[in-house]
């Protein structure tokens, strides 16, 4: 049996496989669950600073472009103190994300506020966590919203 995709069900990411023919007729389907995959929700790290911006990463398993800002983020972390946690749009109690961001992953907040989707690059991070250590950071322009895309087309 060969590996079809990975997809979302019900807010639990799983891999799809073909069925066997001999199969077939229990489930009345072509397709079987097979396991639901690790959620990446949680701690990335924290800064000793209570008062330090958080930054909000909305993420999936396997996300290239998501471990990319990380490591921007990384580079710049003791020059400019900050916290990361991440948030997995495929975990079933964060169906919202999901619904809003699951075309736009990577999706980044700074203390609970949109910032910026797809690709950070070390100058934005560092002004943008300027921005936030002063008190000045605002809600960026731009923020995806799926749902709402999916809802005009029809």
């Amino acid at each position: 049996m060969t590996l079809v995709s990975l997809q979302p069900c019900f807010g639990f990411r799983v891999a799809i496989m073909p069925m066997r023919r001999h199969n077939q007729n229990l489930l009345q389907s072509r397709y079987s669950l097979l396991r639901p995959l690790a959620s990446v929700t949680g701690q990335v790290y924290t800064d000793h600073d209570p008062k330090a911006p958080i930054i909000t990463l909305y993420t999936k398993e396997s996300c290239t472009l998501c471990d990319k800002a990380k490591d921007v983020l990384l580079a710049i972390k003791d020059q400019h103190p900050h916290s990361l946690q991440q948030v997995d749009i495929t975990d079933r109690e964060h169906r919202e994300w999901w619904d809003r961001y699951k075309y736009d992953i990577p999706v980044l907040h700074i203390n609970d506020m949109y910032w910026t989707k797809h690709r950070l690059t070390t100058d934005d991070a560092t002004k943008a966590l300027m921005q936030a250590k002063d008190g000045k950071f605002q809600p960026q322009s731009g923020q995806p919203n799926a749902s709402a895309m999916e809802r005009n087309k029809q």
